[in-house]
Order: structure tokens, then C-alpha cells, then sequence
């Protein structure tokens, strides 16, 4: 008896298991959807870092104009001026309309060796309508965290002479202050002007 009863439960078990393996072929797939980039990245819409002319500087103040933000430091070697190249190209596909609409929202994760000054004339220099900002390292961090970015300081050979891994990411912000798109280092300036019309 109890022979007959493990072989009815185990012809049972292998005919649900065909069922539901059978089903699998004629329904769809769940369907994979991308995470709102406006729920992830700074839901608040906004921060207070310093700005370098010394004045505190809120996100918030930037309302009503396309944000793209990015964290770096002065003395990168290779990310952030190949990044702010790319800005400056992606500028030059846009109408003088369309630039005066968008700010870049460079974000200092060096605050011990950029100085106000020199953090002003670097983002400056490449003419993408820049504000550069610093602020204490909690400060910054809080900040770094909230766009889930990162940054870690490799000790160089003397105590203040170093480099800093960085996420090179930069985040489009829209007209509300959300982010909208992201992007990345391997993209071009043609995709990211792309982006910024999308969301003027």
C-alpha cells in the first residue's frame, strides 16, 4: 500500500512539474522594466553644498533649467577634463537658445586642495556654463551618497600629492530638478545632446 501511494505521488509531483513547464511556453515572460532614475538618484531634489565665491548653493536654485552634474576634482589626470570635453562638444550641437537653459553642477570631492579660486577658473575654462562646489567632506559625502556615486582617495608617494577614484557618471536633471538620464563615460556628446533636447 504504502509502495502504491509513493508512486501516485510521485507520478502527481512529475505531472504538475509538466503542467507548469508546458504553461511556461505559452504565456509571456515577465517583462524587465529599467528603475525610474527620478526615484534613485536624489529623490529630494535637492542639496546644500558651497559654491566659490563662498555663498551656500541649493540645487533647488537651478529650477527651471536643464542640471548636469558630475563629482571630480582638479588635479584628475584623464575623467573629468575628457568628461567636460565632452560637455563642451555636446554645447556646440546646441542652439544658444537651448545652452541658456542648461547648467553643469561640478561637484568637488577634493575639498583639502580645491580652493574656491581654483575650482572657479577650472570649470570656467571649458565654457559650459559652470558652477563649481565644495563644501566639508560630510558634506560631500551626504551628497555623493544620495546619487549612489562613489570616490576613493589612492595614496601617493608624499602625504599631499594623491589621486581620487571617481564615479564619471553625470546626471541630467530636468526642469523639476529630477534625473531624468544618465551619463556614462563611454557615451558620446551626440547621445547626451540628444538627451538634453528631450527634456528642454
Amino acid at each position: 500500500m504504502k509502495r502504491n501511494l509513493l508512486i501516485k505521488l510521485t507520478l502527481a509531483g512529475i505531472g504538475i512539474c509538466l503542467l507548469v513547464l508546458v504553461g511556461s511556453f505559452f504565456t509571456d515572460p515577465p517583462k524587465m522594466t529599467e528603475p525610474d532614475p527620478a526615484q534613485l538618484f536624489n529623490p529630494s531634489g535637492n542639496f546644500t553644498l558651497t559654491g566659490t565665491s563662498g555663498e551656500p548653493f541649493q540645487l533647488q536654485d537651478l529650477k527651471g533649467n536643464i542640471v548636469l552634474l558630475f563629482f571630480g576634482y582638479t588635479s584628475c589626470p584623464d575623467a573629468c577634463p575628457s568628461t567636460l570635453a565632452k560637455l563642451q562638444r555636446a554645447f556646440n550641437l546646441l542652439s544658444k537658445e537651448q545652452i541658456e537653459q542648461v547648467r553643469t553642477v561640478f561637484i568637488s570631492v577634493d575639498p583639502e586642495r580645491d580652493n574656491p579660486k581654483l575650482l572657479k577658473e577650472y570649470v570656467e575654462y571649458f565654457g559650459v556654463n559652470a558652477i563649481g562646489l565644495t563644501g566639508t567632506k560630510a558634506e560631500i559625502d551626504n551628497v555623493v551618497k544620495a546619487y549612489h556615486a562613489h570616490y576613493m582617495i589612492i595614496p601617493g608617494q608624499t602625504s599631499n600629492w594623491y589621486s581620487i577614484n571617481h564615479t564619471t557618471t553625470v546626471f541630467l536633471h530636468d526642469k523639476q530638478g529630477k534625473v531624468r538620464y544618465r551619463f556614462l563615460y563611454e557615451e558620446t556628446p551626440e547621445q547626451l545632446a540628444e538627451a538634453i533636447r528631450k527634456y528642454l
